[in-house]
This record gives structure tokens, C-alpha cells and sequence, in this order.
């Protein structure tokens, strides 16, 4: 079985309570101390055996990283842990999820080896918006604050919600431009400033 560690909670005792997103479900595993946990880390996709366990949660064994060429370049690595721990909490308390997660990530894993990784997050979030039906408001063409009509300049809240610039005071981006982001899920037409200002509202939460 194949997934990505969206969390790590060490115990008292110096196990490890592991979160894995597989294609089929998002579960929490048992790491037992007298294993090595060199193979446990913060975004690692993973194969890994399930060993049940009746009395607590199963166990995850065999461990193999299925390490990426960037995991060597800390940049890289930082954004997508951010990304991923974003991803843990919106996707907490669910157990069984599509095909879709699993399947945006490794995709994003692999466009993270050549591009730049807050454009293909981005990208990816735009998808995510997409896939759970949440684009259906920005489409309105109304505040999400005060609902009134917006004109050409916008600003965005959590979940990139359109808004007034003096509802929310937030950045300040042209409403074609991100209209066209979402409906291409591509940054290629931004400037890397307001790739960065996205990235710092999409940190916000999922």
C-alpha cells in the first residue's frame, strides 16, 4: 500500500502516531519505538504493510520511502510540508476519500522535481477548489462579506473568497487574472509577486 504522511505525533513513550493519506482513506497508524523511524517524516510518500491491531490503532510496518530527487533542496521541502499539514487539517476526522487526493499530490510531487512549488501548489489548490464544488461563489461576482457587486479589483479571503479590497484589507489583485487562474488552474500570466501573496492566503487554510 502506498500513501503520502500528512502528520507525525510522537508519544510519551517515543512511538509514533502516523497520519497516512492512501487513494482510499486518510487514517491514523502506530509506529512502535523499537522500529526505526528514519522512514517517518512529514510529507514522505511511503509503501508501507498494515498490521491490525484489535485493542489500538494498526500497526504500519515495512516502511519504504519512496523518496523524490527535491527532497534534498529545503526550500522545496518546506513549502510542500506546509501544504501537506494545510491538507491534514482540512481533511480531519474525514476516513474514507476519493482517489482525487492521493492522485493531486502525486501529480504535485512530481511537476515540484522541475517547477516552482508555490506555482504548483497553487495549481493544485486551485484543482482541490474545483474538485469540492467551491469556485461556485467567486462566480457570483459578489463580496463574500457584504455581498455586493464587485467591480475590477479584488481581494481574497480563506479559500480565495472574493471580497471588497476594504471589506477584508487584504492584497489587492485584478479579479480577470484570478478568474483566469481558476479556470486554467495555471499561475503561468502571474507576476512571482502575486504568486506570493496567494501563497501567504492560501496558508490561511484549505
Amino acid at each position: 500500500m502506498q500513501g503520502y504522511i500528512l502528520k507525525v505525533i510522537p508519544t510519551k513513550t517515543q512511538d509514533l502516531i502516523v497520519k497516512i493519506l492512501t487513494s482510499q482513506s486518510f487514517r491514523s497508524f502506530y509506529r512502535f519505538y523499537g522500529a526505526r523511524h528514519s522512514t517517518i517524516g512529514l510529507g514522505y510518500k511511503i509503501d508501507f504493510e498494515e498490521q491490525a491491531n484489535a485493542h489500538f490503532l494498526p500497526q504500519v510496518r515495512h516502511i519504504l520511502h519512496l523518496s523524490f530527487g527535491w527532497e534534498r533542496e529545503w526550500e522545496r521541502v518546506y513549502v510542500w510540508q506546509r501544504f501537506l499539514g494545510l491538507l491534514e487539517r482540512h481533511l480531519d476526522e474525514v476516513y474514507e476519500v476519493g482517489e482525487f487526493y492521493f492522485g493531486l499530490l502525486d501529480m504535485s510531487a512530481k511537476k515540484i522535481t522541475k517547477q516552482n512549488p508555490f506555482r504548483v501548489l497553487l495549481e493544485s489548490y486551485a484543482s482541490l477548489l474545483e474538485y469540492e464544488g467551491r469556485l461556485g461563489r467567486q462566480e457570483e461576482n459578489r463580496c463574500f462579506i457584504c455581498d455586493g457587486i464587485l467591480e475590477s479589483h479584488i481581494a481574497l479571503g480563506r479559500a480565495f473568497l472574493f471580497a471588497h479590497p476594504h471589506c477584508v484589507q487584504g492584497f489587492v489583485f485584478e479579479k480577470s487574472q484570478i478568474l483566469e487562474f481558476f479556470t486554467h488552474t495555471s499561475t503561468l500570466h502571474l507576476e512571482d509577486t502575486q504568486v506570493q501573496k496567494l501563497w501567504q492566503i492560501l496558508c490561511l487554510g484549505l
